[in-house]
């Protein structure tokens, strides 16, 4: 049962999510009322950490909530807003404090960055930052939750991550940050400066589309196994990873030039996305 003080803590927790990713929000308030609350309290809890690290520059904050995530655990609920909600969310909800966890861990990552040495290097971290994001919300998508719908849950995470890192490329360069594999850079003949703009190189286009092709083959494989999830969490998954390769389908529009601007999807394209995943659901019987 959701009290007025609940709801009001999960209304901030919409607002919340409303206002920073459109995306994420649009796809997942499909979900049934209850399931995609719980969404918006799991978002709050990621936007706030990630915020502190990307906005605030502010690891302590951080810090302070791998205390407060201990004392949750724990069985302590801190007075405040996020975390009244999430504790909503667990008690309603078979969620795991482990991914919640990890999330910190990659976040504070970012404090003393380091680039990728490797692909899988980039993966572990993708995992760390994204991956684990699918974790929290399997329990939303799939009952009962199983090796494979945490695997898929797991993917999407990872694949979105590799979106956001081929669109930030230039702004993340900038903030001397550099995500990209060392060792595919040096093997392809990429130097830091390319990043730098404003026209992508051919040796950067082919490593983009390197790693494109990896998010690419996982947004493809959670699309023909959409049946692992329950029915109604569909329409939310194929909208996220709709949304999200779109991203990388735009940036080739714009000839990969995205080291000095943010490609994005527009509100219109968004609205025919919402269509065509409801027919893709209905063509492959999906819906029943």
């Amino acid at each position: 049962m959701i009290t007025k003080a609940i709801e009001k803590d999960l209304n901030w927790c919409e607002t919340l999510i409303q206002n920073n990713s459109s995306s994420f929000y649009r796809a997942f308030r499909k979900l049934p009322q209850e399931q995609a609350q719980a969404v918006f309290a799991i978002y709050a809890f990621c936007r706030i950490a990630d915020d502190a690290i990307d906005v605030d520059n502010n690891p302590e904050m951080v810090k302070e909530m791998v205390v407060k995530l201990d004392a949750f655990k724990a069985g302590e609920t801190p007075d405040e807003p996020m975390w009244r909600a999430l504790r909503w969310a667990f008690d309603t909800f078979p969620l795991k404090i482990r991914p919640f966890q990890e999330m910190l861990i990659g976040q504070l990552q970012d404090v003393d960055f380091k680039q990728p040495e490797s692909f899988n290097h980039l993966l572990d971290y993708c995992y760390l930052v994204a991956g684990t994001v699918g974790l929290m919300l399997c329990p939303l998508l799939a009952k009962p939750v199983t090796i494979e719908t945490e695997k898929l849950s797991v993917e999407l995470g990872i694949a979105m991550q590799l979106t956001n890192i081929l669109r930030d490329v230039g702004t993340d360069y900038r903030l001397n940050r550099i995500y990209l594999p060392e060792d595919l850079m040096i093997a392809l003949g990429v130097s830091p400066e390319d990043l730098a703009g404003p026209e992508p190189t051919p040796e950067l286009i082919r490593l983009w589309e390197h790693i494109a092709a990896e998010a690419e083959s996982r947004y493809n494989r959670i699309t023909a196994n959409l049946d692992v999830f329950d029915k109604n969490a569909r329409l939310p998954v194929l909208l996220a990873l709709l949304y999200y390769s779109k991203i990388i389908k735009r940036c080739r529009k714009a000839r990969y030039r995205l080291l000095d601007r943010r490609i994005y999807v527009p509100k219109w394209e968004k609205l025919m996305l919402f269509i065509t995943a409801n027919r893709l659901l209905l063509l492959t019987s999906l819906w029943r």
